[in-house]
Formats: C-alpha cells, structure tokens, sequence
C-alpha cells in the first residue's frame, strides 16, 4: 500500500492572512517528505473534496482537523463530508483524527505558551 498523506482540514475565513499559521504547518509537513494538504470547510480553497482528489491515490487519507474543539462542523458537517468521500474514493481509507484541542500535547504547549507571554 502507498504511504499515508495527510490533509490539514480548518475552517477558513475571509481575510487570506488567517491561513498563513496552517500554511506553515503545512509547508514544514511536506519539507519533511510528507504528502499534505491543506482544505478549508468554507471562504477559502481547496475545499476538502479538492485536497482528497489530489491525494486519492496514496491508499490512506489522514483527515487532520484544525480546530480546538469539537463543535457541529466536526460532529455533523466533517462526517457527512467524510462518507461522501469514502464513496467517491471506494480505494482509499479516509481516516479523521480528534480536533486539536482534544490532545493533551496541544493544551500542554498553550498552557505554556500562556503562561510564557503572561510573564
């Protein structure tokens, strides 16, 4: 089987600047030979379907959500999004990970960071 690529799933907004901290993660990801994407739920491109049509072929999707926590876009919007996926691209496994913020390594790295820039 291929290996793993990834798509880094956020919201998206309207001003192009608020991107640039996922485009960073993203750029960093492919420097250290990872096959990335970054999709965005709505105001920006690619949506979620382009980024899995350009990685289909890699044999499985890890789905990255780039939110703090779960809320009604990745508890009812992302699944819907997922299945229509998976029937679109019967080859390749669509797997989706916690948000952000349900990792404890991510609320350890705000906390310091808080408690860095509160000094």
């Amino acid at each position: 089987m291929s290996p793993s690529a990834v798509i880094l799933f956020a919201h998206g907004a309207r001003e192009p600047e608020w991107a640039q901290p996922f485009e960073s993660v993203r750029d960093r990801l492919r420097a250290a030979g990872t096959a990335v994407e970054l999709a965005f739920l709505e105001f920006m491109s690619p949506s979620l379907d382009e980024a899995a049509e350009r990685l289909a072929d890699k044999g499985t999707v890890i789905i990255v959500p780039l939110f703090l926590a779960q809320g009604a876009h990745l508890k009812r919007e992302l699944p819907a999004m997922v299945a229509k996926l998976r029937k679109r691209h019967a080859k390749t496994e669509f797997r989706v990970t916690p948000a952000l913020g349900d990792s404890p390594e991510i609320l350890a790295a705000v906390t310091e960071w808080v408690l860095s820039a509160a000094r």
